[in-house]
């Protein structure tokens, strides 16, 4: 539920009109018991999300409709607050919007379109549930600027340009700035081209992406392709989606997920089955492949409050596999 604040401090005055900032927030605890790949097990209840989000928009004459929002994340009550994601966009209808923004960026096969909404509470990202248990890469904070067209009711394209770690975790929880990141390990830039396609049950996504600042390393990406699907069955939601990431080496990495969710009232079952291979690497033994899935069942006590249930894995070949299962309490506001 929105909570409007209607506060001197956050009302602009534009030809008569008064812009009105919103704010909602989020709340989790969980339970963890989890297994690393050496066998190795731990258990314990604590925070899993504490965050507060604020937005307000405004209409500009002869632009366009003009809206920004900003996230404060909680730590624990001695370590003080994070930033979280932030944005300014301009809708200008017809011809587009543009959009600025400093975010931490979704895994595209686990949290994308192929999702069809089962990593609600995680996804299979390193670090988006125990360390160790996921099958993806992690997830890494980025500046953007991005130009979305609409080229009919069903179909829009957009490029965006990007400044970040990318494949590195910046503390912070935002972007590096106008300072940039310059041509020092995994702080490539890039640019992306994508197209949205949505009629009727079918929601398709299709994106190409080049990366600049590349040396002749493993490490260094030179271009991205990735396309998901899903469609609304009605009794369930199923979707796929696929990334390969090609390195300046000739190095690849492949990254696959197969998913499903399935409404039953106040309770949605689904499931993800992921898949990552590495493969071209100078070294042999740094090619390898692992499977991974997970589960969930969420029951809405209410439209605020959740209880979620999750099981992960990741089957690497030729070590025990790594798992974690999870219980989950979220309340919004």
């Amino acid at each position: 539920m929105k909570k409007t604040l209607v506060a001197l401090a956050a009302v602009a005055v534009t030809g008569g009109a008064f812009a009105q900032a919103v704010m909602t927030g989020s709340i989790g605890y969980a339970y963890v018991q989890s297994q690393t790949s050496a066998g190795a097990t731990a258990s314990g209840i604590g925070k899993d999300d504490a965050s507060l989000m604020f937005a307000i928009s405004e209409d500009i004459e002869g632009l366009g409709k003009l809206s920004s929002s900003m996230g404060i994340g909680l730590n624990t009550t001695d370590k003080g607050t994070v930033g979280k994601d932030l944005s300014i966009k301009l809708d200008m209808g017809a011809s587009g919007s543009i959009t600025l923004s400093s975010v931490l960026g979704t895994n595209y096969v686990s949290q994308g379109v192929g999702s069809v909404g089962s990593a609600a509470y995680a996804s299979m990202a390193v670090g988006d549930t125990v360390s160790g248990v996921g099958v993806f890469s992690s997830r890494s904070y980025a500046d953007v600027i991005a130009y979305k067209l609409p080229l009919s009711e069903s179909l829009a394209v957009s490029l965006s340009h990007s400044e970040n770690a990318d494949g590195t975790t910046n503390t912070a929880g935002e972007g590096k700035g106008a300072a940039g990141y310059g041509n020092t390990g995994d702080y490539q830039r890039y640019n992306t081209f994508s197209v949205d396609y949505k009629v009727g049950a079918l929601t398709l996504n299709a994106g190409y992406r080049t990366y600049d600042m590349a040396q002749n390393a493993t490490g260094n990406k030179n271009t991205r392709n990735r396309a998901a699907v899903a469609y609304d069955l009605g009794v369930a939601k199923i979707g796929t989606a696929y990334e390969q990431t090609t390195y300046t080496y000739g190095n690849t990495l492949l990254d696959t997920l197969v998913a499903v969710s399935v409404p039953m009232g106040a309770v949605t079952l689904s499931a993800q089955w992921g898949n990552q291979t590495k493969s071209g690497n100078a070294s042999s033994s740094s090619d390898t492949s692992y499977a991974g899935s997970m589960y969930n069942l969420a029951y809405a006590l209410s439209k605020r409050t959740s209880v979620v249930g999750t099981y992960v894995t990741n089957q690497s070949s030729g070590t025990s596999n790594p798992n974690a299962a999870i219980l989950w309490l979220t309340h919004s506001f």
